[in-house]
């Protein structure tokens, strides 16, 4: 071999070694590995999203609030209300009062006051003043709480065990009302997708493996927030394989292209392993192709790839071996060697 062609080979190595770090990395794949070449985007989020905007939790129609008066239990509510249970058609009682559509509540000789829009400590404040300028009470002491809210809930679907709403009062992190819904399915992906109000588009939040990079991912949540865990998805494996078959992913162990044959019973005879490919739709809609050596793969030549959601794992047919294993071993050999063979019966 000339150094000429050397080099050639030598760029071409380099050249198909980059193609498939470009396309690999280019995907959403969830694992990385010292034997894996797709390395999954660091966990993590956009900046904007690690900061949230509490503002004052304020009483809004609906609401269900529990007012305590120290030394005058017949100041307190005591009225039990029924509230939907999320996630479910049956209801649970809690003891407190509703307040109405116009923000106002009912109470014994205040009769209709409206608090809506305060805080709850505005409207202690606003209902002790109230007791004190009616004469009822000299140093009126007077605790309002917010016990339940139908609009200030962070709405939890897709890949938990509990998809459902979680209330949200103060601040709560991703991670928290993940917890809250049982946790994540087997199948969950860990690329989640949060949509928040105000904002036209939707927060990506990459969780990853790696648990030290949990707090970049854990980001605040607001009232009124969604967060969807979609499924991680399939792989297909189709080609000269014993059982070609679509693979559900899992969001704890990687499939990768060895794994993947494997699972599918292994290579068929036939089979032109250095000719393998995968085929992978972008984000973009546009398909490439991302070509392998099975045969360096196994060989520790080549690094294992790890298969992202949609993922198509071809493994093609070699002719030649196709056309023995067809009985076409006399056809091959004259080809192969340039001469006319004619087998003779034994």
């Amino acid at each position: 071999m000339s150094h000429r062609q050397k080099i050639r080979i030598d760029l071409a190595v380099a050249v198909t070694v980059c193609s498939l770090a470009l396309f690999a990395g280019s995907a959403e794949a969830q694992f990385a590995g010292p034997a894996v070449t797709t390395l999954s985007p660091p966990a993590g989020s956009s900046t904007a999203a690690l900061t949230a905007k509490y503002g004052d939790v304020r009483i809004m129609p609906g609401d269900i609030i529990s007012i305590a008066t120290y030394g005058a239990p017949e100041l307190s509510t005591t009225a039990t209300t029924t509230v939907n249970i999320p996630g479910s058609s049956s209801t649970s009682p809690v003891q407190g009062i509703k307040v109405g559509a116009q923000g106002e509540i009912v109470l014994p000789y205040l009769g209709v006051v409206k608090i809506g829009g305060m805080t709850p400590a505005e409207a202690s404040e606003f209902l002790a003043r109230g007791l004190k300028d009616a004469g009822i009470l000299v140093n009126p002491q007077v605790t309002v709480e917010l016990v339940d809210s139908p609009t200030r809930v962070i709405t939890v679907m897709g890949e938990v065990q509990k998809p459902s709403t979680v209330p949200a009062f103060g601040e709560l992190r991703l991670l928290d009302v993940i917890s809250a819904c049982g946790g994540f399915t087997p199948t969950a992906s860990h690329t989640i997708t949060v949509r928040r109000r105000g904002q036209d588009q939707p927060i990506t939040v990459l969780i990853g493996t790696d648990p030290r990079n949990t707090d970049e991912s854990n980001i605040p949540l607001m009232a009124g927030d969604t967060v969807i865990v979609p499924k991680v998805g399939n792989v297909f494996v189709v080609g000269m394989v014993r059982n070609p078959e679509a693979i559900p992913l899992a969001s704890n162990t990687p499939i990768t292209v060895l794994r993947a044959i494997s699972m599918s019973g292994g290579l068929t005879f036939g089979s032109a392993m250095s000719k393998t490919m995968i085929i992978r739709t972008l984000p973009n809609g546009q398909r490439v192709e991302i070509s392998l050596d099975l045969k360096k793969i196994m060989n520790g030549k080549q690094k294992d790839v790890a298969l992202a959601s949609d993922d198509v794992l071809l493994v093609p047919t070699n002719g030649f071996k196709a056309g023995l294993a067809g009985g076409g071993a006399a056809v091959a050999a004259s080809s192969l060697y340039g001469i006319g063979y004619v087998a003779k019966a034994p």
